[in-house]
């Protein structure tokens, strides 16, 4: 084995764990759609072997094969040998850049833009402008072919971009009003609310508010690292990591509640694997944080079971636009795959769904299936991506729901977009948002 190999190299032993019975295929959302050997678990390992080995080189194919796992654990979940692909995946990724290095447009967004993390509101709001126009810009025009993520003569649909940062429109610590104070949480928005789905993180402090919870969000925090990691640079991501478990670690909180099915994940489980003793040289300080990590609607349901100040009186749904819809409208559930196979909430939301005055609960076909985003994933492989995200589409359609309920901003904007081009017209919304409305 080649021993420059140095972020492969520790996990030689796991590789050799795969014994190529093909169980990976079942669900594995790149396999699916291309049918292609190399873009399933088994696969990517025989390759990431022949690499170790001096068998083949790392070379651009190579690459496009490895960083084209989606992410999602249904393999992690499905392998018969626990082989942890997921964390040979990332190893491979963080290979490539340190063997190869990052592009300018990488380098910059990772150590300058998420690294610096100040950087990156400014960006964002800065392309508020180009979005606009990337909205109004037709199809058919003398521009079409500059005109980024276009396919069958539609173009992608955007999520909008907040004036300001979420954690800017409030105070460090939002003191709840209940007559029956419970006690204080901290709250962890994660880039996608606290620069876009900006409601998920209203609904989650009003929740959390109403339940008789102080909220704290501390100043300082940095991305959760998961684009980092993604893009294979660890040492950013293991910096970010630091600096968020600087930023929580003095607070006296009971719990740090997220909003982000993959947030959560990445704070609760891959910060003590990325990190491992090397934090401050104190891994107990990184476990501690981790293990204070929740997701809402686990801190909801386990903590306090379905709220008795859910309201049956007069309510009724309403959609994106605020605009009423008829009574007893259907709901269905999308599993983030960071949710339930990588935080193994699954009953929680749905039990909160069940609950709401004037909802159908239904569940969809294969509920947990990839909706296709992925992160940046969704930004490189934009054709494959739209491709996994039609079969969401189909399977939301099928279950007749106007709304579809989730627990990740990725997954909302994804499944919009994919609403969007199967011309299907229901709206999507965090399953806090739906509770949010009807809580006393």
């Amino acid at each position: 084995m080649n021993k420059d190999y140095t972020f492969l190299a520790p996990l030689r032993d796991e590789v050799l764990k795969c014994i190529k019975c093909g169980l990976c295929m079942a669900g594995c959302p790149t396999y699916g759609i291309t049918k292609d050997e190399t873009m399933v678990a088994r696969g990517r390992l025989t390759l990431i072997k022949a690499v170790m080995e001096g068998g083949i080189d790392a070379s651009d194919k190579y690459e496009r094969y490895i960083t084209s796992c989606i992410g999602c654990l249904t393999c992690d979940i499905n392998c018969p040998s626990n082989v942890k692909i997921g964390d040979i995946i990332f190893a491979a990724k963080a290979q490539l850049a340190a063997t190869n290095g990052l592009n300018i447009i990488e380098w910059t967004a990772s150590r300058l833009v998420v690294g610096l993390r100040w950087p990156l509101p400014l960006i964002l709001r800065f392309f508020r402008l180009p979005m606009k126009i990337y909205d109004w810009l037709p199809v058919k025009s003398p521009f079409d072919s500059l005109i980024p993520f276009v396919r069958n003569n539609v173009k992608r649909r955007l999520p909008d971009i907040g004036k300001r940062p979420f954690s800017s429109q409030y105070p460090e610590i939002i003191k709840t009003t209940s007559k029956r104070p419970k006690g204080r949480v901290a709250f962890f928005p994660g880039c996608v609310i606290e620069l876009s789905t900006q409601d998920i993180g209203r609904a989650t402090v009003s929740i959390l508010n109403k339940l008789g919870y102080d909220v704290v969000i501390p100043e300082g925090q940095y991305c959760c690292g998961s684009p980092l990691q993604s893009l294979g640079d660890a040492a950013t991501a293991k910096k970010v990591a630091r600096k968020n478990i600087d930023v929580f670690s003095p607070l006296d909180i009971e719990a740090i509640i997220v909003s982000c099915a993959t947030c959560g994940h990445t704070l609760k489980k891959e910060y003590p694997v990325l990190l491992g003793d090397r934090a401050n040289g104190d891994y107990n300080k990184v476990r501690g944080f981790s293990e204070k990590i929740i997701d809402i609607h686990e801190f909801i349901v386990s903590h306090h079971g379905i709220p008795n100040q859910v309201r049956n009186d007069n309510y009724q749904v309403r959609n994106n636009n605020n605009q009423v819809q008829a009574n007893r409208q259907r709901v269905t559930f999308h599993d983030p795959c960071h949710l339930k196979k990588g935080m193994g909430v699954y009953q929680h939301p749905r039990d909160i769904l069940k609950s709401l005055p004037q909802a159908e609960f239904v569940e969809m076909e294969d509920a947990d299936a990839c909706c296709g985003f992925g992160g940046i994933f969704s930004l490189y492989y934009y054709e494959l991506a739209a491709k996994i995200g039609e079969r969401k589409a189909e399977n939301i359609k099928r279950s007749g729901s106007r709304i579809v309920a989730t627990g990740c901003p990725g997954c909302k904007i994804h499944i919009e977009d994919s609403l969007h081009r199967a011309g299907y017209d229901a709206t999507v919304r965090h399953t806090v948002e739906l509770l949010d409305e009807v809580l006393n």
